[in-house]
């Protein structure tokens, strides 16, 4: 009997048996045991992740003679004839072969015929995106309205290429690419089941390189078990089967580069080129381990470190002991490299070149870059706020505005005896003030008695009361933006959060899923982190646009986002900017609830109703007044 591979001979064969996917087998679960199934499925998604499985399942679902809780039993007459491909009701058309308008007419003409041994005719086209435009066209009415009898199940891998016309008349689920724990445990339980003892560091390490495909996964698995021969697949001949540079290499590679050994790097170069490896895979084997490093920072627990299996514990600590602006600057500088090496004549003279580079970094300008700096002295601004060792200095008060002083008014000072004028011999002037006359007495009248002169208290004028919208007018000054609802920040991060975990950005999600929203106007969103590394991670120009994406699908406005670390001098004036905007609106509020004061002019008296003399109380103006407000408070004019 012919070998069969370890992907066909553990290929599903019923819904539970998906691995990864139970967000769309469910649902289609559901809906075929309530008899709501749709006349057209599209399945997409990347390489290995189920979609053709899946197609040929709900093929034997529908045609079951024998249902288990939904599920095909695989036992009867047309779930054995699916599985072996004899079924006269079910058709798989690959549209990279069978792609143009004439293949098309042909399914057309088929469809009109009732099916033969099942219920329904199912027609699973894989790699739909490869029809030719006149293929779509040719199959759109018949996808629109199809028989009672007809099911069509349409797979790809690039749903971009696809019309819309095909789109809209189809239900479709994205399949997702399996998770590195996922493959790993479905791989130790197939080599369980086929007697193949397989390491947990090698199953790791080939779940990582399958990169979200468990039929890849399952091909690597299969090619290494041939070459173990019986004894245990281990990791080392994984790296060797495969061509991978041992991760032991690579991290003592590292450490060279980092400690600035250029001969030991190249010497340790030279060896890993003696065994089989071409300088371009060792630059990428190297990038990918400056990546682990980096995701390393933002999330120590990740899947993709798995791989490392008992070295993991050196990858954190490296992580923390590198500073983000170093490794970014290793990062750039050996992606340079990679590039010129796989566009090269000689890959490994630029590979040389290229790690030669990467040791001068250490003594070069990238340690002393302006990001390095900033987070040193943020480390220590931070170090001296919580050890509480600043001196409090005493507020001192300033002294009021000359602005607002009334103006200085000389009066004189009259004594009882200064009635008439004194001779001028015995006037006495001070230089430095002016001189003070006192007019005589007017001669027809007597001379009155007059009292000193008290000096009276300089009133200072009032200040206008601001209305409402001048308060938000004069606080909209200060702050110099509009400032969106403070209540509403963690609604809005929250979306924002979510639109990176829709859109896969999770290297986003991972650096600003701490970060806390405490600043949002029209034009800018300001978040605080607790560890520096987030603060650069979230400033990252790369992440910019994206980021700006974020917030249009929150709150609908482009705001540039900027990320600040928490306890500094930034998120102090940022939180008092917020405090200015809610104290603003808090009296804006209670200023319009307040009634309108009523204040009676100086020159008028209140006066009771009984003080009215009877006359005047019959003046027909007043006693209208008093018909209409019986009760009033009313005035007289002094």
């Amino acid at each position: 009997m012919a070998y069969l591979s370890l992907y066909r001979k553990w290929r599903p064969s019923t819904f539970k048996e998906i691995i990864g996917q139970k967000h769309i087998s469910i649902p289609i679960l559901r809906a075929f045991e309530q008899n709501r199934l749709a006349h057209a499925y599209l399945f997409s998604g990347p390489r290995g992740t189920g979609k053709t499985s899946m197609a040929r399942i709900l093929a034997k679902a529908v045609n079951c003679l024998d249902l288990k809780n939904g599920n095909p039993c695989n036992e009867c007459a047309n779930c054995k004839s699916i599985n072996t491909g004899a079924s006269m009701d079910v058709y798989e058309i690959d549209g990279a072969s069978a792609r143009g308008v004439d293949e098309i007419r042909v399914l057309r003409e088929s469809v009109r015929t009732l099916p033969v041994a099942g219920n329904k005719k199912v027609y699973i086209i894989d790699e739909v995106h490869m029809l030719t435009k006149e293929a779509f066209n040719a199959l759109l009415k018949t996808l629109e309205e199809p028989p009672a009898h007809v099911l069509f199940i349409l797979a790809t891998t690039e749903p971009a290429k696809i019309p819309l016309t095909i789109l809209s008349r189809c239900q479709r689920y994205e399949f997702h690419r399996i998770s590195v724990n996922d493959i790993k445990e479905h791989l130790l339980h197939i080599s369980q089941e086929s007697h193949l003892s397989l390491t947990p560091e090698a199953a790791a390490l080939i779940a990582v390189r399958a990169e979200g495909g468990l039929r890849d996964a399952l091909s690597l698995l299969d090619q290494c078990s041939g070459a173990s021969a019986g004894n245990e697949l281990s990791a080392e001949i994984v790296y060797d089967l495969l061509g991978l540079t041992d991760k032991e290499q690579i991290i003592d590679l590292f450490h060279m580069i980092v400690c600035g050994k250029s001969s030991a790097t190249l010497q340790l170069f030279y060896k890993i080129l003696q065994d089989g490896k071409e300088p371009s895979a060792i630059l990428s084997d190297l990038l990918e381990h400056f990546r682990s490093i980096m995701i390393c920072k933002v999330n120590p627990n990740a899947p993709e470190l798995s791989a490392y299996g008992n070295k993991i514990s050196v990858i954190q600590k490296d992580a923390q002991e590198l500073s983000d602006a170093y490794l970014d600057a290793l990062f750039d500088s050996l992606h340079h490299s990679f590039s010129e090496a796989n566009r090269s004549s000689s890959p490994r003279m630029s590979a040389e070149m290229g790690l030669l580079r990467l040791c001068r970094l250490r003594g070069s300008q990238a340690l002393d870059s302006l990001e390095e700096r900033i987070t040193a002295l943020e480390k220590n601004v931070s170090v001296l706020m919580k050890s509480s060792t600043l001196p409090q200095t005493e507020t001192i008060p300033a002294a009021p505005s000359p602005a607002i002083l009334p103006p200085t008014i000389s009066m004189p000072l009259v004594t009882p005896t200064a009635l008439t004028p004194a001779p001028a011999a015995s006037t006495t002037t001070c230089p430095d003030s002016p001189k003070e006359v006192v007019p005589p007495p007017p001669a027809d009248k007597t001379p009155v008695k007059m009292e000193p002169a008290t000096k009276s208290k300089p009133t200072l004028p009032c200040k206008p009361k601001k209305s409402p919208e001048e308060k938000k007018a004069e606080t909209s000054h200060e702050i110099g933006e509009t400032l969106l609802d403070p209540s509403t920040y963690n609604d809005i991060w929250a979306k924002v959060l979510a639109f990176f975990e829709i859109n896969h950005r999770i290297d986003i999600l991972y650096c600003l899923q701490k970060s806390s929203l405490i600043l949002l106007s029209k034009s800018r969103a300001i978040a605080v982190a607790p560890q520096p590394y987030l603060v650069l991670a979230g400033n990252n120009k790369g992440y910019q646009n994206t980021i700006k994406d974020a917030f249009i699908n929150a709150i609908g406005i482009p705001v540039e986002f900027h990320s600040i670390l928490k306890g500094t001098v930034d998120e102090a004036d940022a939180l008092r900017q917020v405090q200015m905007y809610t104290d603003s609106a808090a009296s804006v509020h209670e200023t319009e609830k307040e009634p309108m004061a009523e204040t009676a002019d100086s020159d008028y008296r209140l006066v009771e109703k009984s003080e009215i003399p009877d006359d005047e109380k019959d003046m027909p103006a007043l006693a209208k007044a008093f018909r209409i407000l019986s009760d009033c408070d009313i005035y007289e004019k002094k």
